[in-house]
């Protein structure tokens, strides 16, 4: 086990006391020959004189410093040592020859206020470290320092206003006062270093060094014959070393430490209020005086300066399925990058969240800032390691020049925002600010807003898309697909609307409005006698994270009195993120009795593996593989691919987008189940979906009559 350099003093201390305590002993002979000549009354009083002057020092300590931080450790140090001033003081001046000596009574008042006084330091000192170290109110110092007057008073007035005492009852005593001394130490040091065995600050052992001195200070002491023997001088030596400690310990304990202690935490305040605490970063704090300082320096050369405002693709999604926790890592390994990114990792920044800012200092012109955008967007081109595991993850920059593209810090901001909202519908790339763009984020600002009141005067509304079985040609499902018929805009498509829900979070309410409606027309197709098909309703990644998702379809089920055997809920593959709580929660919808399937397979990220634990029953081609599987070679082998191994895995595979009868006639030679698309039915209202359930019936009564 390491020792600091402070344990190591302190077991020097030690030694050495031990050491100049013997050979004390052994030379005991040759210091009364060398104290002989001299006044061992007048050095003992300067001894006390001297000792009463550190007294006075704690007492300053604990009544003028940081009053406002004035803690219980300190003020009774202050008090305890007042009290062994005044009562050190008046032993000192009831000496023999000295103003307050009796002849008729002796030296008796003078040992006995010794004797208390160094009982009273000696239990005082433990007290005072065995307690805790709260904070105390700055009027506690009178009410201290007035119950130490009179306690000193009263001690003195009966020491004093005694005429006689009993020497052998003193005699008796004094070994006891000597050892009960020594083991009050003894105590304290103990306490001491048993409240700080994991962690022994500099300040605790210097205080340990002064219980020390003190300790051989009574042990020289009580080997003499009073206060003229040379044991008792050495003692005030021994007394005046630990009083020195004492004084530096408690100055270390109770102001130094405190002091930086304040100052580390005022320096950690002043860090935090200009850095991000995740990454380090500088925040948006220092990036505006930064970024002030820099259009300040171009006004100045005429020179130019551009902002890369950087997001991070679909960072949402990653939160939402992999955790907090995982982002956090996540973000601070892109911090990490755009830092070896820049030539000065002091200009980048975090202004909050996935959001970080690069600096372009004194740039030469335009194309100079566009292929650092560029390169920026590439910087991402290579996975990203977290923990064990590396992620592809994508950007999207905003790129703004001053003055070029805005003379003022906000405008400046504003437009590289704007321009990097931009990128976003594409992601994976950059853009320069232009005018229009403001234009187009106005646009969605209003349509946002317009979001929030669309729920409650009616615009969405359900239409029904058929799903086919290819085998018999019938009508064998509907998912339900939700429309927004804006009153200004006319009907906007989910492709606009739906990932700003996404992203602002209504699209919670929303989904279960999504499902209590489609439930709601099932149940009353079912009721009104059309036949029994599957109810398919998309669910959104942040619903799937919900908790309590399995509670909310149970109550909605309940609610529309729909068999849950009829309802699938379409998941994207996004899910598989997040395995445990994917199949916590997919088991936990499966004992509902509802059928689960994986929307847009092959987009995202499949894994056979997962395929083989999820309790899932139905896989869905997305339509980007089966718009060209007749053209495609690659296409077609994807979807032959997972056509058989979904068969071989038991599950049913449905073709989305289908659009022509070459894709039908080439599923239905894969054995692919089902599909869905335009070949088939746009999606459609409720009530020309009743068309399709007539239209259904009648081939099937064509084929019976046929048969």
């Amino acid at each position: 086990m390491s020792m600091n350099r402070a344990e190591m003093k302190t077991i020097w201390v030690v030694i050495a006391a031990i050491i100049l305590f013997g050979l004390l002993q052994l030379g005991h002979d040759w210091l009364e020959d060398l104290f002989i000549s001299i006044n061992r009354y007048a050095v003992h009083s300067i001894m006390e004189a001297l000792a009463f002057a550190i007294c006075f020092a704690l007492l300053i300590l604990g009544w003028m410093v940081f009053v406002p931080t004035l803690c219980r450790q300190r003020l009774m140090t202050a008090a305890l040592f007042t009290a062994i001033g005044f009562l050190g003081l008046l032993h000192a001046l009831s000496g023999s020859g000295m103003p307050l000596h009796d002849p008729i009574i002796g030296d008796t008042p003078s040992l006995l206020l010794n004797w208390i006084s160094q009982w009273v330091g000696a239990l005082g000192l433990l007290v005072v470290f065995s307690l805790d170290n709260p904070i105390v109110r700055p009027r506690a110092r009178i009410y201290a320092i007035i119950s130490v007057l009179c306690i000193v008073t009263v001690v003195s007035l009966l020491v004093f206003q005694t005429n006689h005492w009993n020497q052998s009852v003193i005699d008796a005593l004094a070994p006891f006062q000597q050892s009960s001394t020594l083991l009050l130490y003894a105590a304290a040091i103990s306490i001491i270093l048993y409240r700080h065995r994991i962690e022994r600050p500099e300040s605790m052992l210097t205080i340990v060094q002064a219980l020390i001195w003190l300790f051989f200070a009574k042990l020289e002491e009580s080997l003499g014959t009073g206060p003229e023997s040379v044991q008792a001088l050495i003692g005030d030596v021994f007394k005046l070393a630990g009083y020195y400690c004492l004084l530096k310990g408690i100055y270390l304990v109770l102001i130094e430490e405190p002091y930086r202690r304040q100052k580390k935490t005022e320096a950690r305040i002043n860090y935090l209020a200009y850095h991000d605490e995740l990454t380090a970063l500088p925040n948006r704090r220092l990036f505006a005086d930064r970024v002030r300082a820099e259009m300040a320096r171009a006004q100045h050369n005429r020179s130019r300066f551009a902002l890369l405002w950087l997001d991070v693709d679909r960072f949402k999604t990653i939160n939402d399925s992999l955790g907090h926790a995982f982002g956090d890592r996540l973000l601070v390994a892109v911090a990490e990058r755009l830092c070896k990114f820049s030539e000065k990792p002091e200009n980048v920044f975090r202004l909050g969240g996935d959001e970080f800012t690069v600096l372009l200092a004194g740039i030469r012109g335009e194309k100079e800032a566009e292929e650092a955008a560029q390169r920026l967007v590439e910087l991402f081109e290579q996975p990203i390691k977290v923990g064990p595991s590396s992620f592809h993850i994508t950007s999207s920059v905003g790129m703004a020049l001053f003055p070029d593209d805005g003379n003022s810090l906000d405008l400046l901001l504003q437009n590289a925002d704007t321009a990097m909202y931009s990128a976003k519908e594409t992601r994976n790339s950059w853009k320069r600010y232009e005018t229009k763009m403001n234009l187009k984020a106005k646009e969605k600002l209003l349509l946002e807003n317009d979001l929030r009141i669309a729920l409650e005067l009616g615009q969405f509304h359900l239409a029904y898309q058929p799903l086919i079985d290819l085998e018999h040609e019938t009508l064998v499902g509907a998912e339900a697909l939700l429309r927004w018929s804006h009153p200004q805009r006319g009907e906007i498509p989910p492709s606009e609307f739906i990932p700003l829900c996404e992203e602002n979070g209504f699209i919670l309410p929303l989904g279960e409005w999504v499902l209590r409606n489609a439930c709601f027309q099932m149940k009353s197709w079912q009721d009104n006698g059309y036949p029994m098909i599957i109810l398919s309703v998309n669910l959104s990644i942040r619903q799937f994270r919900q908790h309590d998702l399995d509670a909310r379809i149970a109550k909605v089920l309940e609610e529309t009195g729909l068999d849950p055997q009829w309802l699938e809920l379409e998941i994207t593959e996004s899910i598989m993120a997040d395995v445990a709580y994917a199949t916590e929660m997919l088991e936990r919808l499966k004992k509902l009795g509802l059928r689960i399937s994986i929307d847009d397979f092959g987009t995202g990220y499949s894994s056979l593996y997962y395929l083989k634990r999820f309790p899932i029953d139905k896989l869905k081609i997305d339509r980007s593989f089966v718009n060209d599987v007749l053209t495609d070679r690659n296409d077609a082998a994807i979807v032959s691919g997972i056509s058989a191994m979904a068969r071989n895995l038991n599950l049913t595979v449905t073709a989305e987008g289908v659009e022509s009868e070459g894709q039908v006639a080439f599923l239905k030679e894969l054995k692919c189940q089902e599909a869905q698309g335009f070949f088939f039915s746009r999606p459609v209202s409720p009530e020309k979906f009743l068309a399709l359930f007539d239209m259904d019936k009648g081939k099937t009564d064509s084929k019976e009559t046929a048969g």
